[in-house]
């Protein structure tokens, strides 16, 4: 029997694929909902002639790992020191942070042709069963919801480790003090404005929506991070017609600016914006007597704008 009790470390690759050993004293990784795939395959169907009825034994290929969890949106305790899931979005096609000593740490999305950074990350289940991805790269969501702490949702892709991607190996006491307590999404908290008017908002949600796929050819075999065409759905109140007509805004296509604040005290501030938003569609509903919208955009990088830019302050 094998006790359900996962905790990982993931740590950044200075050479792509090659083994960055990370280790639960200084890379750990405070998860919710972790779920592997230890071992993902395609299949090569031979179809054979065999004389019989019946299917053939196929052959495995593109063998891969994969695992999806959720982090919590929180600063990282000091303004100016990026947070620990930062590198995670690095792995996610996000330049490295740019640092304001004791001021900021400021992530936007890399420009083509800039390196795309990896992760070796290492899960231990049930305490004693250690398992291995190298040369990982994926794509991520984040959630804001009223009445809840804001998280980021990764989906990782991994390669196996040619040499012991499995082991016995008794995992070590966790040290997760660099990880923030977030604070909950509400009007004390955080505020959302989005076309210059601070909108009464039940939630917010990003998908990335980057390109990853495992390259397999003569010569290289590594996971690709491509494009990515980044959207935001929002929940809100409608707000009153005189006051802002976002139905205006979806008929002409123009492009908004938004920005979502998060946090009061210094150290543990976060920041999602962008400046050119395009509403894309508007569904509406009912909560408590109140008609909704439900809002559609594109982030977009018109004019050379950044879509997404996250700033820890």
């Amino acid at each position: 029997m094998v006790d359900d009790v996962r905790v990982i470390a993931a740590k950044k690759e200075v050479t792509y694929g090659t083994d960055a050993a990370p280790t639960l004293a200084a890379n750990a990784i405070l998860t919710r909902n972790y779920n592997a795939v230890p071992v993902e395959v395609d299949q090569i169907q031979r179809n054979l002639d065999s004389g019989a009825y019946g299917a053939t034994a196929g052959k495995p290929s593109n063998a891969r790992t994969r695992s999806t969890y959720e982090v919590e949106l929180a600063g990282s305790g000091a303004a100016g020191t990026a947070p620990k899931w930062m590198v995670l979005l690095e792995a996610c096609g996000l330049a490295p942070p740019v640092l304001v000593a004791a001021a900021s740490a400021t992530q936007k999305f890399a420009k083509p042709g800039e390196g795309a950074t990896s992760l070796s990350e290492y899960n231990w289940v049930g305490g004693n069963q250690r398992r291995k991805a190298i040369g990982q790269r994926g794509t991520f969501s984040l959630d804001a919801t009223a009445g809840q702490t804001p998280f980021i949702g990764l989906d990782m892709t991994g390669l196996i480790p040619a040499v012991a991607p499995r082991d016995v190996n008794v995992a070590d006491a966790a040290d997760m003090t660099g990880w923030q307590e977030p604070q909950e999404v509400n009007n004390e908290n955080s505020t959302f404005t989005i076309g210059g008017y601070a909108a009464l908002m039940r939630s917010l949600s990003i998908t990335a929506a980057v390109n990853v796929n495992l390259r397999s050819l003569v010569g290289a075999r590594y996971i690709k991070r491509g494009n990515h065409g980044s959207s935001m759905r929002l929940v809100i109140e409608a707000p009153d017609l005189g006051t802002k007509d976002y139905l205006q805004t979806l008929q002409t296509g123009a492009l908004v600016p938004w920005q979502f604040v998060h946090g009061k005290t210094a150290g543990n501030i976060v920041e999602l914006s962008g400046a050119k938003a395009q509403i894309t569609a508007i569904g509406e509903s009912d909560e408590d007597d109140v008609l909704m919208f439900t809002i559609d955009v594109s982030l977009t990088v018109d004019g050379g704008a950044d879509d997404l830019v996250i700033v820890a302050k």
